[in-house]
């Protein structure tokens, strides 16, 4: 394996939250779960935060959203089953 595509194969989530968000508590949890699965790295967005406007104006109403290597993966709730499925597929179409 080359060092690009160990680097394409490597799952980035961003997940954009805010900080009075139920939904993004659990989704968190699940992920937890989801992780010993399927390894990724997470990083957290909060959208009410200044300079992200951008992602207050997209998701104000749908937090927690979830994005995989810069793309949209799910919103509102992480099914942990149906997620390490998508995520195992997303893995295996980068190598």
């Amino acid at each position: 394996m080359t060092m690009a595509s160990r680097g394409a194969s490597r799952l980035m989530l961003t997940m954009f939250t805010h900080n009075r968000c139920q939904l993004c508590v659990d989704a968190k949890e699940a992920l937890q779960h989801v992780r010993k699965q399927v390894p990724f790295e997470i990083t957290e967005v909060d959208i009410k935060k200044p300079g992200n406007e951008k992602w207050f104006d997209e998701y104000k109403y749908d937090v927690p959203v979830i994005h995989v290597n810069d793309e949209f993966l799910l919103w509102h709730r992480v099914n942990i089953d149906d997620t390490i499925q998508k995520l195992l597929a997303i893995q295996k179409s980068a190598k």
